[in-house]
């Protein structure tokens, strides 16, 4: 089946996007069948549209190999979500996964590990032969190392979406260089895009209305997810991972810990919190002293 047959609003190219961006999403392909990493950024700010033109083009991917995009299965929603929704591309035999930043870049911390986690996996799935596409706020925030491993092909600037449509403006990764190095000099961070020529513009359409829903729904689960994580941290309570995290054993330590003191705990989910005091209470037993900043430990 020709999945591109079920775009229903398009432009007269028969795409919901430029033509030239689809010549590009096909040099993505062929270098994908050479076995080598590939993926491309897609920013902009809150409602300029990079997730939906994110499903667009990864529907259009898909269907070079005659395939469905599945909005459920291949969006990642933060770290933890892209790596399942790549595992799923992998035992799927799926061609394009979409992470979606969903709050990880909050944090310096987060952002650093994403970077980490990203260049291990281009090491790790490149031979799998999968697109992986990247949408962010900012592309100031994309480590450059993806740069200069030249993995990171393109990047696409949502701005100025209206409600017939939404625009982008495409740049290679020579010209990334540039708008990278602007940044700094700039005090409004999209003024960099001003200040340095794309290769093209485009425009693109919004989603059929069923796909729309479908990532709206994909969306919202990830929104609440970042909600309760926040909830959680706001009254103080961790896991046993936490526990792991803030003091460098292992979980089997913890869980040992754990299942002979029986503190109290709170079921979330399918996940039993604790009250944080719980990490300086094991690091007591161990002979540690607990910095209540979590960065130092020392023995007593």
């Amino acid at each position: 089946m020709n999945y591109l047959e079920l775009w229903k609003e398009t432009y007269s190219s028969g795409l919901k996007f430029d033509k030239t961006l689809a010549k590009n999403l096909k040099g993505c392909k062929e270098r994908v069948s050479m076995k080598k990493a590939s993926c491309f950024c897609i920013d902009g700010i809150m409602g300029e549209g990079k997730t939906t033109l994110a499903v667009l083009c990864a529907q259009y991917y898909e269907s070079l190999f005659g395939e469905k995009f599945e909005i459920e299965n291949q969006i990642g929603m933060g770290g933890k979500e892209f790596i399942k929704a790549l595992e799923y591309c992998v035992n799927n035999n799926k061609h394009v996964v979409i992470y979606d930043e969903a709050g990880d870049f909050n944090t310096r911390a987060s952002l650093t590990y994403f970077n980490q986690q990203l260049n291990r996996i281009f090491e790790t799935f490149r031979a799998m032969e999968i697109l992986v596409i990247i949408c962010l706020p900012s592309f100031a925030d994309i480590d450059t190392s993806l740069m200069k491993k030249g993995v990171l092909r393109f990047l696409v600037h949502c701005f100025g979406r209206t409600t017939k449509q939404g625009n982008y403006s495409v740049y290679d990764l020579s010209r990334m260089w540039y708008v990278k190095a602007k940044f700094p000099k700039v005090t409004v961070p999209t003024d960099a895009f001003k200040i340095t020529n794309p290769n093209f513009y485009g425009h693109f359409k919004d989603l059929d209305p069923e796909d729309a829903t479908a990532l709206n729904d994909v969306s919202m689960k990830g929104k609440k997810e970042i909600i309760r994580q926040s909830m959680i941290q706001q009254r103080g309570l961790v896991n046993s991972d936490d526990v792991v995290k803030a003091t460098g054993y292992s979980l089997a330590s913890v869980r040992e810990f754990v299942g002979r003191i029986k503190p109290k705990f709170e079921k979330i989910g399918r996940t039993k919190y604790f009250d944080k005091s719980i990490i300086k209470q094991f690091l007591a037993e161990k002979g540690v002293h607990f910095d209540p900043d979590g960065a130092k430990r020392s023995r007593t």
